[in-house]
């Protein structure tokens, strides 16, 4: 008798219609956050995602690791390098975080179809915790492969993160300072190029 209840059992799992479970599900949008965004309840989590997001070249989750005005009081601002403000002036000035995916949607729709995109970023000093900020400092490398052939692929120089939880507990980035440390173009110089 068991085995009959057991036959039956099987033969009515086959035959009711399944809820999809081994189909395949469809494409994720390229304006959607990619599963390699984690929420960031640290400033460390803000970081790897921001390496994340560029050799990723994901919009989405790039402007995700800065300041939102939707979540919190503290407005975004990037204070640009000496070699960047002195090619493009008054760009920087009231620079928010509306300007910062400006840049990168426009960095990424010149960027090359196959080609790569990565931060390196070597700690300087030890981070300067407070009770509601941490202050990191990095020498860092950028690089973009786009298709403007006259303009350098990479950029080096020292940036100055303050990070901080939003509203909901959640780290981002509320300040950017950009130096210029090496002979290279720094970032802000990319920032200017593909502002617009």
């Amino acid at each position: 008798m068991r085995c009959l209840v057991l036959s039956a059992f099987v033969a009515l799992v086959l035959v009711t219609p399944s809820c999809g479970l081994f189909e395949t599900r469809p494409a994720e949008s390229p304006s959607q956050p990619s599963l390699d965004f984690r929420p960031a309840p640290d400033a460390q989590t803000v970081i790897s995602n921001l390496q994340s997001a560029i050799s990723q070249k994901s919009e989405t989750n790039y402007i995700r690791c800065f300041a939102d005005p939707a979540t919190t009081s503290k407005p975004f601002a990037f204070v640009a390098a000496a070699d960047g403000v002195a090619q493009y002036g008054g760009l920087f000035s009231g620079w928010s975080r509306t300007e910062e995916l400006n840049y990168f949607q426009n960095l990424k729709a010149r960027g090359t179809t196959s080609g790569s995109s990565d931060l390196q970023l070597t700690e300087k000093t030890p981070p300067a915790v407070s009770a509601d900020s941490v202050v990191y400092s990095f020498d860092y490398v950028f690089r973009f492969e786009h298709t403007d052939a006259a303009f350098p692929t990479s950029a080096r120089g020292t940036l100055q993160f303050t990070l901080g939880p939003d509203n909901n507990g959640q780290w981002m980035i509320f300040r950017w300072i950009d130096f210029k440390s090496t002979n290279d173009i720094t970032w802000s110089v990319f920032k200017g190029k593909f502002s617009n």
